[in-house]
């Protein structure tokens, strides 16, 4: 992917996974935007249903702002993001193969 990125974007990283248990913890610094109080941090869940992905994102998205809806991605997951009404930024991916 890094053909794809702008030169100020390549030295970032896409992201980078903390796990215990069933908990993950994703981390990124791939923030296209300005970095301001509530953007630097980007909280990523990892659903395990499509039912449990859509209420999520549903709920999070009221009153906030979808930044890319809930799409099939090329790695085998639905995976959206959205900025939630407080100003933080949210993705959430359902990989269809890990259920």
């Amino acid at each position: 992917m890094a053909a794809q990125m702008t030169d100020h974007m390549k030295d970032c990283i896409l992201h980078s996974t903390l796990t215990s248990g069933s908990l993950v913890i994703v981390g990124s610094d791939l923030n296209q935007e300005k970095h301001l109080e509530g953007n630097a941090v980007l909280l990523c869940v990892n659903c395990e249903t499509e039912n449990e992905l859509n209420t999520f994102f549903s709920g999070l998205s009221k009153d906030g702002k979808i930044t890319q809806p809930l799409a099939d991605m090329p790695w085998g997951a639905k995976y959206g993001a959205l900025t939630d009404q407080y100003g933080k930024h949210w993705v959430f991916n359902y990989n269809k193969g890990w259920s």
